[in-house]
């Protein structure tokens, strides 16, 4: 009899972590990322793997100024002018052959952030819904140093080669500081 209840218990468990999904994250934190902190106009393609970032410096995350926590500095402001959008770009790959289920986004960002998955955008935070000009800033801001959760929603397809790009928004001219750090998390069959 207990080696019979010690069976059950063994099949019992191996069929539910053979049903269980595995989590591949695919960015993890403090990830190196290709980062833009000019004041001039990004092409509207920025957001797509063909676009040409190979004059974007590199830096680990986090990523950002003012804090005095972050890995990689950038620039707060270029000739006295202060920069109102910074971008990032992070390249990864996977396996196409692989079924995923779910796509979590883990973030740590001041102020606002519009998230892109393949030049198409899958989460905003702080930010109107309406197309915005390199002008506009951010509507608020998290506590600082909060990490949040999103989980991705809509038709998302991922290819071998993808790219994953983020731009933060300050919510003021006179912002002194910026942060940001990024996970990806696929859970898959």
């Amino acid at each position: 009899m207990k080696n019979t209840c010690k069976f059950l218990v063994m099949l019992w468990l191996g069929l539910f972590i053979s049903t269980a999904n595995a989590q591949s994250v695919v960015i993890p934190v403090n990830s190196v990322w290709k980062y833009y902190d000019r004041p001039q106009a990004l092409a509207s393609n920025w957001a797509s793997i063909e676009f040409d970032d190979s004059s974007w410096a590199l830096g680990k995350a986090q990523i950002g100024f003012g804090e005095g926590d972050e890995h990689t500095l950038i620039a707060k402001e270029h000739n006295g002018q202060p920069i109102l959008v910074h971008y990032f770009r992070h390249k990864f790959s996977w396996d196409t052959q692989r079924a995923l289920t779910s796509i979590t986004l883990r973030l740590l960002v001041d102020d606002g952030a519009r998230v892109y998955l393949n030049n198409q955008e899958v989460h905003r935070q702080f930010l109107p819904k309406a197309s915005l000009p390199e002008t506009q800033l951010a509507l608020g801001s998290l506590i600082e140093h909060s990490w949040y959760e999103v989980a991705l929603k809509g038709q998302i397809e991922l290819k071998r080669e993808n790219i994953l790009a983020v731009e933060v928004r300050q919510v003021s001219t006179t912002s002194s500081d910026l942060s940001f750090n990024l996970e990806l998390i696929i859970e898959e069959n």
